[in-house]
């Protein structure tokens, strides 16, 4: 009984704290959504493309910071002695902070030289770089007690921090955009979230008694190679990451223009905010699979799997659909007309995730079974056809040709990482798609057709128009799923999710 009580107060810690993370990923987005809309309309489009190669490097370059929060994550989840393998991913925490600082100077500063920016604006991003460098070092470290709450299955309070640096974040950069604060100042602020996030976090986690007490360095040294063979493969990962979603931008800069790349802002933006809610669910399902595999529990695992994908599937695909549909006429309410020219690349670069909408949860997954190795092989493959793709194509067909660069290879390998995800659950691959893609896609042909009628209907040339359209058929998708999909033990896990006081076995 004592068991089954666990296993179903875990449950309900995972649909919670599923629903809260991406709800506060959502609200992260809608941050940077509003402050990337105040900056269009505030700087040229040449300042607005400068902005966005070097401000995005703090994102992009997290590729060792990811590595071992994620390795850390999972192997903490999984080991009762924690204090020493805590003090371990604290020195890797400090040295992924110090090496992603120098790769923001010397990558910003070589994008400078690279691109044809001008004495100014080569001035201002060299400046912007080296601010965002010193604020993203000290920044990663601290975030370390967030990942010790998302270890311990503090799922919902490790995303309220979040929400809280969030809002803090957004104030500051609002009032910077809006004071006409340098260029050079913005870039650097741009990198404020993790260090507000991490300071709000620690004394949450100390005061939930996740914190482990303090290991000598000798013993937290010792359990680095607990830590390094994951860390490691995940850095492969991130790195692949970082040719496929930050190259596009360098590629446009040097082989079109830097005004080229802030057009780009409209597509990149949409398309990171799908990426964004996609992997958001990996802050769960890390810990949780790492878990069941190493308690041996493959039912529990299959599940997680099924519903996982499941409900990824209807949250990211109608999104998908609406953003592809709509890119003209939200580029052209959102960011002003000048980028309406860029839909067609916006509908491109979103066609991968139609295509595998649950390509964040597998991924994620993969590295929860310990599977991150063949992930980070088959990452590669998509990293290096990405990058030739995007040299090839963009010289003649611009925007659009970096975005089939990213979109195309992606796609090609999603079988082969689904297969090696579905291996070591006993998933087949026809109950997956039965119970997790049909649903989604069917009412998903729906959905398009109704936004097509409506877009040639209305026109949608008024931010009111575009909002009721796209706000409408979200709406009328999610309650048709909810109507004709969800069976009464799902209607129950989302009832047991908004009230603590009801257990519900995942």
């Amino acid at each position: 009984m004592d068991s089954r009580r666990q296993q179903q107060g875990e449950g309900r810690a995972l649909a919670a704290g599923s629903a809260t993370q991406a709800l506060a990923q959502a609200l992260g987005l809608l941050a940077l959504l509003a402050i990337v809309t105040v900056l269009a309309r505030r700087l040229s489009l040449a300042e607005l493309g400068v902005y966005g190669l070097v401000s995005t490097l703090a994102g992009y370059l997290l590729v060792l910071h990811n590595s071992v929060s994620v390795a850390a994550t999972a192997r903490l989840a999984a080991a009762d002695e924690r204090s020493e393998l805590f003090g371990a991913a604290f020195l890797l925490y400090l040295a992924a902070g110090l090496a992603t600082g120098v790769l923001i100077v010397v990558i910003g500063v070589l994008m400078a030289a690279l691109v044809d920016l001008g004495p100014a604006l080569a001035a201002e991003a060299r400046r912007g770089a080296v601010a965002l460098a010193v604020i993203t070092a000290v920044g990663l470290p601290v975030t370390v007690g967030r990942d010790a709450m998302r270890a311990a299955g503090l799922y919902s309070r490790a995303a309220a921090t979040e929400m809280a640096a969030v809002a803090v974040y957004a104030a500051a950069m609002l009032a910077l955009a809006l004071s006409d604060a340098a260029l050079s100042t913005l870039i650097g602020a741009s990198g404020l979230l993790p260090l507000i996030g991490g300071l709000i976090a620690l004394p949450v986690a100390r005061a939930a008694g996740v914190l482990p007490g303090r290991p000598s360095a000798r013993a937290a040294r010792a359990r680095l190679g607990d830590l390094l063979p994951t860390a490691g493969d995940l850095f492969a990962i991130e790195l692949a990451n970082l040719f496929i979603y930050a190259f596009d931008r360098v590629i446009l800069g040097v082989l079109r223009s830097a005004s080229a790349v802030g057009l780009y802002e409209g597509p990149i933006r949409a398309h990171n905010l799908v990426r964004a809610l996609n992997l958001s669910v990996a802050v769960t399902v890390v810990p949780a699979a790492s878990r069941l595999r190493a308690a041996g529990d493959f039912e529990r695992l299959r599940e997680l799997l099924v519903r996982g994908s499941r409900y990824v599937a209807a949250l990211v695909a109608p999104l998908v659909i609406t953003l592809m549909v709509l890119a003209a006429p939200i580029l052209d309410v959102w960011l002003g007309p000048r980028f309406r020219e860029a839909a067609p690349a916006m509908t491109i670069l979103l066609s991968y995730w139609l295509l595998a909408p649950a390509l964040g949860f597998v991924t994620a997954a993969l590295v929860g079974v310990g599977r991150s190795r063949q992930y980070a092989r088959l990452v590669w493959v998509a990293a290096g056809a990405n990058v030739a793709l995007s040299l090839a194509l963009t010289p003649s067909l611009g925007l659009e040709g970096v975005a089939i660069g990213t979109a195309l290879p992606l796609v090609v390998v999603f079988p082969a990482l689904l297969r090696n995800v579905l291996a070591p659950a006993g998933l087949g691959l026809t109950e997956l798609a039965r119970r997790a893609w049909v649903p989604a896609y069917a009412l998903g042909v729906a959905l398009a057709a109704t936004l097509g009628a409506a877009r040639a209907a209305f026109g949608l040339d008024s931010l009111a128009a575009v909002l009721a359209v796209a706000v409408g058929g979200l709406a009328l998708y999610w309650l048709a799923y909810a109507v004709l999909f969800l069976s009464p033990s799902e209607r129950a896990l989302v009832r047991s999710a908004l009230d603590n006081r009801r257990p519900y076995q995942l």
